[in-house]
């Protein structure tokens, strides 16, 4: 049996490699990890692959239940800075354009996604 990294480990790793070309200093504190709970609630007038404000529930967001359950549970979060994990692919299926980082399958048409772009 062999003992492979998920996805969230393998970009941890890469950003832990991350250093400011300047100072040679860490571009990210990943010792100090700061943890965002995001609350969704199923609603099915919600466009699949969008996710849209609660009005009546404050950090609370309503998305389609297959974009619920396509959307991974663990995220790295943060700006542009963030951009060099980007996995663009288009769908085979329904040829919508997503980023693999946030996807378990297509929200869209509930295709699968490949492994490797």
């Amino acid at each position: 049996m062999t003992n492979t990294m998920n996805d969230l480990e393998q970009k941890i790793l890469k950003l832990k490699k991350c250093i400011h070309v300047e100072n040679s200093a860490p571009v990210f504190d990943l010792q100090h990890p700061v943890n965002y709970i995001v609350n969704l609630k199923p609603d099915l007038k919600v466009s699949r692959g969008m996710f849209l404000p609660d009005p009546l529930a404050r950090g609370t967001f309503r998305a389609h239940p297959i974009t619920i359950r396509a959307l991974k549970k663990d995220l790295l979060v943060g700006g542009i800075e963030f951009d060099d994990l980007e996995d663009i692919h288009i769908c085979d299926s329904c040829k919508n354009k997503l980023d693999r980082q946030f996807w378990k399958f297509c929200p869209f048409c509930e295709a699968n996604l490949p492994e490797n772009s």
